[in-house]
């Protein structure tokens, strides 16, 4: 016959499985702050200039570039992945001349400062997902597409 456990196991047991459910929870809560960010470096030309690299974005994101830009062609150059807790900043370096700092402020809000060639470009804060852009030439130009991973869109 087994004996039962004695009473300071039995009290004990409880107490720990809470402890245990809380530490969980505590752990879960700070993940969900926790943005996954998805940085795509993207360049914009007309139909007669020639690409650097010949991987076209995907066709729902050029469309969407084609409708607000004046560009016909849009390139992949760089596809990152980032994972940013909430409130704090990560460097993103898109380019040996060109990096973004992003500072997760939560609910799909960030604060990004473009940095090309150690000088400031642009600042601001967005919701994802966002673009940034600008021009190289009157035939090119340069997108930073940022979104989240985690939205569902």
């Amino acid at each position: 016959m087994s004996q039962p456990a004695p009473p300071t196991a039995r009290r004990r047991f409880p107490a720990l499985l809470l402890l245990s459910l809380a530490l969980n929870l505590a752990a879960q809560s700070a993940l969900a702050g926790d943005l996954k960010l998805e940085a795509k470096l993207i360049r914009g030309a007309n139909a007669g200039a020639t690409s650097v690299n010949p991987n076209l974005v995907d066709p729902a994101l050029a469309a969407s570039l084609r409708h607000n830009f004046k560009w016909t062609n849009y390139y992949e150059i760089t596809n990152l992945t980032t994972v940013i807790p909430l409130n704090q900043s990560r460097d993103v370096r898109m380019s040996d001349r060109f990096t973004l700092k992003v500072k997760n402020l939560g609910s799909s809000l960030v604060a990004v400062d473009c940095i090309g060639q150690g000088k400031a470009v642009s600042k601001g804060t967005n919701t994802l997902p966002c673009v940034y852009c600008g021009t190289n030439t009157d035939d090119t130009a340069w997108f930073i597409h940022l979104r989240s991973l985690d939205d569902k869109k």
